[in-house]
């Protein structure tokens, strides 16, 4: 299921953050309709959220699915760093921007954002008000530290302290850092921005074939900002914007169940949360991917309309 998009750009920062923009099969012009911003994982593109998009606009709404800076079409560097309250000012942006074209009302605006997107949207839910509903799928780097300590584990995780110090150091004399695999096994000599198992690394060349922007080496600088993010601390601000969490209950190094089940339970009403039977890559294909959209946009459809 594909649906015709444009592609548009939007001002975040001092760059230029592009975006697809899929319009509903019932759009009509003079009528203003309900919209969504979308976001994408962990050094993923807007080009992995074409499903996602399709089946948004099939419902009925316009769907911004955006690249954040550095990322993708977007412009900005270093290319590829993760820094994620740059995320959530693009999210912030994307909805402004939505507001000021004039076949979207602006007072039915939603977010939705998977993976580590997850967690950009629950900050970016917590602290803009502007947002009227909001759907977390999979949430990741819940409490960045913790997280990056658990996938990691105490000896290799005491290396990584010791590469990011040595990186920042290098940095402040070069203006450049090192770059490493976005996602891998961590070895002995191996030491990636995110480890990963062979699930996930099937799931990362899988990505390098399909979405040409796709890039596997990344700013390791990107471990220290995610580290520095902890948006379950801000969870409980998102009330009273309807908050929805699709998970996968099944196999999962990246998506905690526990973690997010922890997050779901100090959010405040009104709040749902969904847990799937799939494992980690499950809610990326079908028929799980057509399963957590459903509940998504039955979530939209009950708090934004059609």
């Amino acid at each position: 299921m594909t649906l015709p998009s444009s592609v548009v750009k939007f001002r975040s920062g001092d760059d230029n953050c592009a975006a697809d923009l899929t319009l509903p099969p019932n759009y009509a012009k003079g009528h203003r309709h309900a919209a969504l911003v979308i976001g994408h994982g962990f050094n993923v593109t807007k080009e992995a959220l074409t499903g996602q998009a399709a089946y948004l606009a099939e419902a009925g709404y316009i769907v911004l699915a955006i690249d954040y800076r550095r990322f993708g079409a977007s412009s900005g560097e270093p290319r590829q760093l993760l820094r994620p309250p740059d995320e959530v000012e693009d999210f912030r942006n994307a909805i402004t921007f939505l507001q000021q074209r004039d076949d979207v009302d602006a007072d039915r605006i939603g977010i939705w954002g998977v993976s580590f997107g997850g967690g950009i949207v629950l900050q970016t839910a917590a602290i803009d008000r502007r947002v009227r509903c909001v759907v977390a799928q999979s949430p990741a780097y819940l409490i960045g530290r913790a997280d990056t300590r658990e996938l990691f584990g105490a000896e290799a995780f005491a290396r990584l302290l010791l590469r990011l110090q040595q990186d920042h150091i290098r940095r402040f004399h070069t203006g450049e850092g090192e770059r490493v695999p976005c996602l891998a096994q961590v070895t002995a000599e191996l030491l990636p921005v995110m480890p990963g198992d062979a699930l996930a690394e099937q799931f990362v060349r899988r990505s390098v074939e399909m979405f040409p922007t796709y890039k596997y080496l990344i700013p390791l600088e990107s471990a220290e900002h995610m580290m520095n993010w902890a948006p379950m601390q801000l969870i409980d601000q998102i009330a009273p914007t309807p908050l929805l969490i699709v998970t996968n209950g099944g196999y999962d190094i990246h998506h905690s169940l526990e973690r997010i089940q922890e997050a779901y339970r100090r959010a405040g009403e009104p709040k749902r949360l969904e847990i799937l039977p799939y494992d980690s890559v499950g809610l990326y294909i079908e028929p799980g991917m057509g399963d957590a959209m459903q509940r998504a946009i039955a979530w939209f459809h009950q708090h934004l309309g059609r």
